[in-house]
């Protein structure tokens, strides 16, 4: 059996029976750390009848880089997102990353990844039945020579692994996000509005003194509008919220 062969079997194995996406993000984590990547975002974007940018993703970025992406509005500025439907094999960011090609919000947003050690990784776009689309992102680890590498190097397995888990989480998150809310009565007013604060890079802290409220009672509200929107962080919470119009960073 050849190495590649032997990660992907175990990969496979630790899938079975798991349905909690923070254990399925440590699954995928393990398995392309192994391979020299220190990073990965699986994003599912489109589902047949759910319409676009549906709001589910497992990602083991930086908590700090999540919540900026998100204020900064780069979301729906980022070209990876905007390239990755129009392709069908892996591409590397370089390969859209050249600055007459880009805005100057996108070449801030590359600027400021970079500086958080985000930078030479690749996409693999996933095109399912029916419209279905998924995106996998990898960002390598070592010299940008060692990072170039391992991206060739593994292409093929990573190829495999994205698309296994995809078939494996794709239902569990579908699942999830039609349980989810898609109204605005079902976060309170001062739910919205502390996550508002949330999403523009404010600490419980700082959202307190602007709310005249006790940091312990912003620390509720954040943890009931996790529960509410069925997600395991508050930057998750943060990020569906957006997606799903509930609140907005304008």
């Amino acid at each position: 059996m050849l190495p590649g062969d032997d990660v992907l079997a175990t990969f496979i194995e630790r899938l079975k029976g798991v349905n909690d996406p923070a254990e399925l993000r440590t699954i995928y984590g393990a398995a392309v750390e192994t391979l020299g990547f220190r990073y990965f975002a699986y994003h599912l974007v489109k589902v047949a009848d759910l319409g676009d940018r549906l709001p589910y993703a497992i990602t083991s970025y930086p908590e700090e880089w999540i919540s900026h992406y998100v204020s900064s509005g780069y979301l729906l500025e980022d070209p990876v997102l905007s390239e990755a439907p129009k392709r069908h094999v892996p591409f590397a960011w370089s390969e859209i990353s050249l600055p007459d090609m880009l805005s100057h919000k996108q070449r801030t947003l590359f600027d400021e990844a970079r500086d958080l050690r985000i930078n030479d990784g690749f996409t693999i776009p996933i095109h399912g039945r029916n419209g279905e689309f998924a995106t996998m992102s990898m960002v390598a680890d070592g010299s940008e020579r060692e990072r170039g590498e391992t991206m060739m190097r593994h292409r093929h397995l990573l190829h495999l692994m994205a698309l296994t888990y995809h078939n494996h989480c794709s239902g569990i998150l579908i699942e999830r996000s039609m349980s989810s809310p898609r109204s605005k009565g079902l976060l309170s007013p001062r739910e919205r509005e502390v996550l508002s604060w949330t999403a523009k890079g404010k600490t419980a802290w700082d959202i307190s003194g602007i709310l005249s409220i006790s940091e312990k009672s912003v620390e509720f509200h954040l943890d009931n509008c996790r529960k509410k929107l069925n997600v395991f962080n508050r930057t998750h919470a943060v990020v569906k919220a957006i997606m799903l119009g509930l609140i907005s960073i304008d």
